[in-house]
């Protein structure tokens, strides 16, 4: 610890903050005090580096820029001018622990004792980006050159033989298994570790077994009285298991009957490996999903460490042990959550237990109360906020924890966050995170939670950036090679098997299938009003979209820079381009969901008024008068041509209330709920409907939601996500429609958990609505990488590689990433069914020359069911549900076809179901052209897992490796797009077969499919594979199709490619 640090701490010890009775002001943080000193002499330098933001920001790779709307919009509002400011300090915290603190004038006297320091301080401040720069530049250029010497090794073998696979050095080794911090690394770390946590640390290690914190001991403590009640009392729930304690022999705990006669296995296991990481005094993170009990597990574990039996006795054991004064150890346990969840914590407490809880909350007098009592060990569980503990981080760190729970931890997934920092600095050893989303956007926030979990045990950031997040991301591309996709298949089981396992616990919800209906998660494109369509149109063909959209684009003075750091930085009339990318974004959603979200609002303030106004001119250049004058009037702005997705969801919603279902609406936008309640009443509904947003009170939604569940006749309950997303259970709706998909997927996925958790009794069907060929497609485009991104990270899954862009890769922003990609209009096509049909060619294609099969008699099949759209033939059946076998079977059934007249041979007259399905002829009506399950987008693919087996074989090869896994596939970026169609048109062959070689003494061919042929010759494509199904009328296959899941779709093309490059071999064969 430096001299400067032990000062501050010996002033902070040493003079305790004095509190009247008419004076809340309370204590102050050294750390502010110098804050706020060098913010005033740093003005200058500010107001100039946060001009300059919006643009690093623009043109960074990080997509966290866009990602993170909350990020983006600090990042525009710090493009203005700061005002100036007094030379003021921050109190500890008001009342109200409001993020703006204020306090009173100090003076410069009062910091002469630091006059030395404080020149210190702020030439450090004054350098901190630089030192940073390089920093991250020596760390990255140290990790290229030990890859470097690897690859340099590699090269010199002769041939094509496998990479030898060397030692790995040691910062790769602690990247892998997330070994001890090593202090002598520090200078690569992103925040060396404090050095009261250190100190700690090595006191541990010296005291090998002795300083393992096994339950305190109770000998010699009498309690009086008998032990009448027992906690958890649950009426109407059935113990999972019998009445017994459960011992945890590892940590020698023990979960008392009474709460172990409600946990399920899986429960157990939580509290096992949470009480064994707090015994060791290491940390660990339980990522179990939403609704499985992490809560209950922690009081469980909670209850174990303490050595507590859930009786009434437990009420006495801190005082007893207290007033034994041999200075025994007793357990004190910080828990920090969102402000939402501190009465959810005191409740589950109290409902489990008896134990001592305080809240670090409110004044700074009570706060300090408390703090006291902790330091004195009279408090058991102290609860805070996130944004308590850090704007009294130095004050809560005083005290030495045993532990410290952060509920909700994906909080502090961005490392230069100040709530992470702040949480970086907390005094305890063992600390628990608690999330059901430890990867929402990049596989950096994983690193942030382990790095918080374990200080220094997982390298810097840029080791796990270059080691860890580089791989996986490239070889998921969708033109990753032999090697990337190797690769990367190989470090996320790496991940999983070396790194995850001893910090890291996740379940999922198939753990309590049995106890859940159906859910179904469809996502429906739903097409713009042509008012909708002109007013896009408009807006990004507009001179200030167009600045933005084009900015890195070569500047055509043929300077070789981009036009927006060249010619074209400034936008006339406007200033940079810069300044304008998120706001350009937020109209752009806005209008994608109703275009009187663009009308300007009289409550707002003037300027953002102007503003507003700009864009409805830009956008409607020749009704905007009229939109103007109803700005004020709700009623009136609720036009059914302002809302494409109320086209779907009128029609939704007659067929549901019809039938006696319950709806939640989910949306980000108050505004647009507010437009919604209004078509309500416009198309004359007459729904009965509930409403929450964030500006009720806890009470007042409480009391939403409880007479929504009681009251069947309330029939749509209409939401805001942020508001309702987390803590409500609303489990009589069956039908969840989301109407604005988010940046971050988690918040889509927990507003469908409000409905579909323990105590529901329906089958739930969820609905994304999506404006198709808008920005809403890139959203939910991110959407599926990010989730994918979670599963590979959590389970090493073989996900689907749809997408040839790359997160934080300038040079491969493909259709996914980079400021073309999000202001562009694809009015006539829907960009997501192209890429996600595309990957399902080019997978099927690369499936067919990875396996080999082996054709068998026909007779083997003729007692299989004769319908080649059952759901035997589809590969649905219950018996055998692997996806090998099944390709296996379209395989044979082909080979012992060879022509078209044995398709029907044999086989029972085709049976036509019952009907169309009645959602499918509603969005049809509506005029939705596509929709897909979630799910089957999202999830393993058999086929994928064997291409990349094979990819590990081959990635040391030094020519094999080198080549595309899907080898032909055409770029899917709109603009790589548009040239492809500029090349001239393809001729109207269905495949082009090119001899490549014998292999077991058959001809091998390559088929080269075309993935988007002209009409015509689709149209004889889809009248061939009809044909080829047993369907003499196209029409009717037509039915048959729009019925099928993408998964079924999937799997008749693939038997259809099968059967063709058979009967094309059949027939090259027959030439020769």
């Amino acid at each position: 610890m430096g001299e400067h640090e032990k000062r501050c701490r010996s002033y902070t010890e040493d003079h305790p903050s004095t509190d009247d009775d008419d004076d809340e002001e309370g204590g102050l943080d050294i750390s502010q005090y110098i804050s706020k000193l060098t913010q005033t002499q740093t003005q200058t330098q500010d107001e100039t580096a946060g001009k300059e933001a919006a643009i690093e920001i623009a043109d960074s790779d990080d997509d966290d820029a866009f990602s993170d709307p909350q990020l983006a919009k600090k990042t525009t509002s710090s493009s203005k001018p700061a005002p100036k400011q007094k030379r003021r300090v921050m109190q500890s915290a008001t009342p109200s622990e409001s993020e703006e603190a204020s306090g009173a004038d100090i003076g410069e006297s009062d910091f002469d004792m630091f006059d030395d320091d404080m020149v210190a301080a702020y030439k450090q401040f004054k350098n901190r980006r630089t030192l940073k720069r390089k920093r991250v530049a020596a760390e990255t250029k140290r990790i290229r050159a030990d890859k470097k010497s690897k690859t340099n090794a590699a090269t010199s073998i002769i041939g094509r033989k496998q990479m030898v696979k060397k030692a790995r050095k040691d910062v790769e080794r602690s990247v892998l298994t997330g070994s001890d911090h090593d202090e002598g690394n520090d200078a690569y770390l992103d925040d060396p570790t404090p050095d009261y946590i250190d100190s700690r640390r090595r006191k541990m290690k010296k005291l090998h077994q002795a300083g393992l914190l096994y339950p305190p001991s109770y000998e010699g403590i009498e309690f009086s009285g008998p032990d009448s009640e027992e906690r958890p009392v649950l009426s109407g729930v059935k113990p999972q298991r019998s009445y017994e304690d459960i011992q945890l022999r590892e940590s020698l705990g023990v979960i008392p009957a009474s709460i172990a006669q409600w946990l399920r296995d899986y429960q157990i296991d939580g509290v096992r490996f949470l009480h064994e990481r707090f015994v060791r005094q290491t940390g660990a993170l339980l990522g179990d999903d939403m609704g499985l009990g992490k809560t209950i597990q922690v009081i469980a574990f909670l209850t174990a460490a303490f050595g507590k039996t859930a009786s009434e006795s437990d009420a006495k054991r801190m005082r007893k042990v207290r007033r034994l004064g041999d200075g025994g150890w007793y357990p004190r346990i910080l828990i920090v959550c969102p402000g939402t969840l501190m009465q959810n914590w005191e409740d589950e407490l109290e409902k489990w237990g008896w134990w001592d809880v305080h809240k670090y909350h409110g004044n700074t007098r009570e706060k300090k109360a408390v703090l006291d009592a902790a330091r004195k060990g009279m408090v058991e569980i102290m609860i805070t906020t996130y944004t308590t503990y850090r704007m009294n981080e130095s004050q809560i760190n005083t005290v030495d924890w045993d532990c410290v729970i952060a509920d909700e931890c994906h909080q502090i997934k961005s490392k230069d966050a100040e709530i992470t920092k702040a949480m970086n600095k907390v005094n305890a050893l063992c600390r628990i995170g608690l999330t059901g989303t430890a990867i929402q956007n990049k596989y950096e926030e994983l690193w942030a939670l382990l790095n918080w979990v374990k200080p220094g045990g997982y390298g810097s950031s840029q080791e796990w950036k270059q080691l860890i997040s580089r791989p996986l991301k490239l070889g998921q591309a969708h033109d990753a090679t032999n090697e990337q996709l190797g690769n990367a298949r190989a470090k996320a089981q790496e991940l999983v098997t070396k790194v995850l396992p001893d910090v890291f616990l996740r379940r999922m919800k198939t753990l309590i299938a049995d106890q859940l209906p159906k859910k179904s998660d469809r996502v429906v494109f739903c097409p713009l009003t042509e008012t909708q369509a002109e007013a896009y149109r408009t807006l990004v063909e507009s001179e200030t979209f167009e600045y933005v959209r084009r900015a890195n684009e070569p500047c055509d003075c043929d300077s070789g820079k981009k036009r927006g750091w060249c010619c074209y930085i400034e936008i006339p009339g406007k200033g940079k381009w810069a300044y304008y990318t998120f706001p350009c974004m937020q109209t752009l959603q806005k209008l994608s969901n109703h275009l009187a979200l663009l009308l300007p609002l009289s409550s707002d303030s003037s300027e953002k008024q102007a503003k507003d106004l700009e864009n409805l001119q830009i956008a409607c250049p020749d009704d905007w008068k009229d939109y103007y004058r109803i700005k004020d009037s709700i009623f009136s702005q609720s036009q059914r041509e302002f809302c494409g997705k109320w086209k779907v969801l009128k029609r939704l919603l007659d067929f549901w209330h019809s039938n006696g279902d319950k709806v939640l609406v989910f949306s980000h936008s108050v505004r647009l709920l507010r437009l919604l309640k209004s078509l309500f009443d416009i198309d004359g509904t007459k729904y009965n409907f509930s409403y929450l947003d964030g500006s009720m009170s806890y009470d007042d939604r409480s009391k939403a939601v409880a007479d929504f569940n009681s009251n069947p006749t309330q029939f749509v309950f209409l939401i805001s996500t942020k508001a309702g997303g987390v803590g409500l259970n609303i489990t009589s709706a069956n039908k969840v429609v989301v109407v604005d998909p988010n940046w971050n997927p988690a918040y889509d996925l927990q507003a469908q958990d409000r409905a579909y958790r323990i105590g529901q009794t329906r089958d739930v069907e969820v609905f994304r609505l999506v404006s198709s060929g808008t920005i809403e497609e890139i959203v939910y485009a991110r959407q599926i990488y990010k989730q994918q991104q979670a599963n590979i990270g959590y389970t090493a899954s073989d996900e689907r590689r749809y997408f040839k862009g790359v997160m934080d890769d300038s040079g491969k922003k493909g259709e996914l990433f980079g400021l073309t990609n999000l202001f562009t209009f694809a009015e006539d096509g829907l960009l997501l069914r192209d890429i996600v049909h595309q990957t399902n060619v080019a997978e099927t294609r690369a499936g067919v020359k990875a396996m080999d099969f082996e054709a068998v008699d026909e007779g083997d099949f003729e007692d299989e069911d004769d319908d080649w759209l059952s759901d035997k033939a589809l590969g649905l059946d219950e018996d055998d549900g692997s996806e090998v076998s099944q390709m296996k079977k379209f395989a044979e059934i082909i080979a012992s076809g060879g022509s078209e007249k044995v398709n029907t041979r044999g086989r029972k007259k085709y049976t036509k179901r019952a009907g169309p399905d009645p959602i499918n002829a509603i969005l049809a009506k509506a005029g939705v052209q596509y929709t897909h399950e979630n799910s089957e987008v999202i999830g393993r693919s058999e086929i994928e897992a064997k291409l990349s087996r094979k990819a590990m074989e081959l990635r040391g090869d030094l020519e094999l490796g080198g080549e595309r896994v899907f080898q032909f596939s055409q770029s899917q970026s709109q603009q790589q797009s548009l040239e492809f169609e500029e090349e001239g048109r393809v001729e109207d062959s269905e495949a082009e077969v090119e001899v490549d070689g014998r292999k077991g003494g058959r001809e091998e061919f390559k088929i080269h499919y075309r993935y988007r042929p002209k009409e015509d010759v689709r149209r004889r494509q889809f009248c061939s594979i009809a044909k080829a199904m047993g369907f003499e009328d196209p029409v009717e296959f037509a039915l048959e199709v729009e019925d099928m899941t993408l998964e079924e779709r999937r799997k008749v093309l693939d038997k259809f490619y099968r059967k063709r490059r058979r009967e094309i071999a059949v027939e090259l064969g027959g030439r020769g």
